[in-house]
């Protein structure tokens, strides 16, 4: 790659004179490393060959296609006018330099071009007339076009293309445009505090279709050979019921490490996996640890023994041809190998090896109806059936080598009979074999379609991969597990990435909350006025008074935004009516914490260095202090009291570590 720079905005107003400057800079910079800048088609691999993950091997090459929209029957379309494609691939030369995109964001950036491209052509004009009105009727014809979320997608990028052109003044007109009719849709737009509830998300898998997994788990056998079908199925069931059981992503569970399970000091079981997502993992590998449900520790382990079992023999295919920096040392061979020759060393049963040559470019001849291949073509020609590279890229502390991963098979193994399995050679399992099993494709059946699992309504029952994420955060939401637990052992940076995999209905989220309250697990003012009741009284009123339930932090609002807005202004911990919280609940206590620190140092700074009381007999002062005393209510019932508060705001988080030693002596 090149060195990063920046492209700078060019000062003149000749728009004709800085698209020249900025294609200059953009040839001389080229962060795709070296490509043919005049090819209608780039071939980027190299430029993101730090970010490719192992199971990633069997997708194609990275290619961004400068072109016009492909028309029926074509695979690609023409390219795009010669001038018209210089700027755009400077501009793409620009966004990558800058910002480091994605590939998939410069082909979505691209075919934003495509229609701007068109809307100009129609009317005849060049780049340096672009106008609004080309960008309206190119929107149009976007939205007539294309799917309503792929849509919104492209024209956010049709808009940052309209403002590259004008950063960088290649048009003769400043533009600031805006598309008038671009609406977020509502699959992406997440609930907001008052909408109404909405039904179950169909990114959730039914009890049928888990019921169904488990039902392969224990009806797959064991295969005894590799080129056998079930093997293929047995090893795929075991990832489906580790990603069930852990929560994990996929690409998640195929980078698993050969041992990720440890056993901590309490006894309790960890996962150990590499938290891949979002851009920031493209450059570096966080490596994280997250305790097994204790439900499921059992299961896990089984399946994980068993899948490191299933798969050591690939893995020792991968070890050697590391440690060898090939598939076959060449001193173990003749320099001329025969048809018998090539069956043995290859481990091949089938006939047509003369096939099996050509679609591997390997050169032959046929002496005494006997095939003879040269030694060393052949070392090359079978290199491409195993993956050489890292399954993460990275130094030895943070990458992880094929050998290394558990989830490696042969080359080949998942085709179930169209192809040869070839044992001399391993690939990692990569994500698409696991949607295969799972979903299946048209051409592909999934495993519920070839085992006969249909549901209830007759239709073939079908899971989604990240469903069974789904799955299990669905069950710990609806157990009770608070939204910081979520949050943390799902390996979520963000506590409101957590919502858009919770689904229960607002009904359901209020009677769980009313449970709650009558097996003494939540505090607050609801809570001391149903204790004043009868029990069925209390049902009764907890019933009519729970309508919502909020998350805001420190615990939870059960204030209705239907009905009336917040008279307090979200200052749920300042004595609010509507305010509840978990007793004893330690996910929340950092925050508790911080805020609780945050109201002494104020409640302390304004005693010290107030000349008179008038200050101290404010609204303002009043209300830290009540907000003072509700946290420190909530901290109590974790055995943090105000000498400990001192001590953390001193220490700058001392009586963490005090508070944990204390939990250890009383353990």
């Amino acid at each position: 790659m090149a060195a990063v720079g920046r492209l700078e905005a060019p000062a003149g107003d000749d728009w004709i004179e800085n698209g020249r400057q900025l294609i200059g800079k953009a040839k001389a910079l080229m962060p795709f490393g070296d490509v043919e800048w005049d090819a209608p088609v780039w071939d980027v691999s190299a430029a993101y060959e730090h970010r490719t993950r192992g199971y990633k091997a069997n997708a194609r090459g990275l290619r961004l296609p400068f072109t016009q929209h492909r028309q029926a029957g074509k695979g690609v379309g023409d390219p795009l006018p010669e001038g018209f494609a210089d700027v755009v691939k400077a501009l793409v030369c620009m966004r990558h330099q800058r910002r480091g995109q994605s590939m998939a964001s410069h082909s979505v950036f691209i075919r934003a071009a495509r229609y701007i491209c068109d809307a100009i052509r129609g009317t005849g004009h060049q780049l340096g007339e672009l106008r609004k009105d080309d960008l309206d009727r190119a929107a149009t014809v976007l939205l007539r076009r294309e799917r309503e979320t792929s849509a919104y997608k492209v024209l956010g990028h049709m808009e940052e293309f309209a403002d590259m052109v004008d950063g960088y003044r290649l048009s003769r007109m400043r533009l600031d445009w805006r598309c008038r009719r671009k609406a977020r849709p509502r699959s992406l737009t997440p609930d907001r505090i008052g909408d109404p509830s909405t039904e179950v998300s169909d990114r959730l898998p039914t009890e049928e279709a888990i019921r169904a997994l488990g039902w392969l788990y224990q009806t797959i056998p064991r295969a005894e050979r590799p080129d056998d079908g079930r093997a293929a199925d047995r090893t795929l069931i075991l990832i489906a019921t580790i990603m069930a059981c852990t929560g994990l992503r996929v690409g998640e569970m195929l980078t698993l490490p050969v041992n990720p399970i440890s056993i901590a000091k309490d006894g309790s079981r960890n996962l150990r996996y590499a938290r891949l997502k979002g851009r920031a993992d493209d450059v570096m590998v966080e490596w994280h640890s997250k305790p097994l449900l204790s439900e499921t520790v059992e299961l896990v382990e089984a399946a994980v023994a068993e899948l490191r079992e299933a798969t050591a023999g690939p893995r020792q295919v991968a070890l050697k041809a590391s440690r060898c920096g090939s598939l076959m040392p060449r001193s173990a061979l003749p320099p001329v190998l025969f048809t018998s020759d090539l069956r043995a060393v290859l481990g091949l049963n089938s006939w047509k090896l003369a096939q099996f040559l050509r679609a591997r470019a390997i050169p032959f001849e046929i002496v005494d109806r006997r095939l003879r291949v040269n030694r060393d073509a052949l070392c090359r020609g079978i290199e491409k059936d195993h993956w050489f590279g890292p399954v993460i890229p990275g130094p030895p502390s943070q990458g992880l080598k094929l050998h290394q991963a558990l989830c490696v098979v042969y080359a080949n193994q998942f085709h179930r009979g169209t192809r040869t399995t070839l044992t001399y050679a391993a690939r990692p399992v990569s994500d698409q074999n696991v949607q295969d099993f799972l979903a299946g494709r048209p051409a592909i059946p999934s495993a519920f379609e070839r085992y006969g699992l249909v549901g209830e309504d007759g239709l073939v029952l079908r899971v989604r991969s990240h469903g069974l994420r789904h799955f299990l955060n669905h069950l710990l939401d609806e157990g009770g597990a608070p939204d910081l637990v979520q949050t943390k052992w799902f390996g979520r940076q963000h506590e409101a990435d957590t919502r858009a995999y919770q689904h229960l209905t607002a009904a359901q989220r209020a009677a769980q909350v009313v449970k709650e309250v009558l097996e003494g697990k939540l505090a607050g003012g609801i809570v001391e006025v149903a204790k004043s009741l009868p029990l069925e009284v209390a049902k009764t009123f907890l019933a009519a008074r729970i309508q919502a339930v909020h998350d805001v932090g420190p615990g939870l609002c059960v204030h209705d935004f239907q009905m009336s807005p917040c008279e307090r202004h979200l200052q749920c911990t300042a004595k609010c009516e509507d305010y509840l919280w978990i007793k004893g609940e330690e996910a929340r206590a950092h925050e508790l914490k911080r805020q609780a620190a945050v109201a002494y140092i104020s409640l302390r700074t304004v005693t010290a260095r107030a000349r008179s009381r008038s200050l101290m007999q404010s609204d303002w002062y009043r209300h830290i202090a009540t907000r003072y005393g509700q946290l420190m209510e909530q901290l109590a019932t974790i055995g943090f009291h105000q000498a400990d508060l001192v001590r953390y705001v001193e220490g700058c988080g001392d009586a963490d570590k005090d508070s944990r030693e204390r939990e250890d002596e009383r353990a």
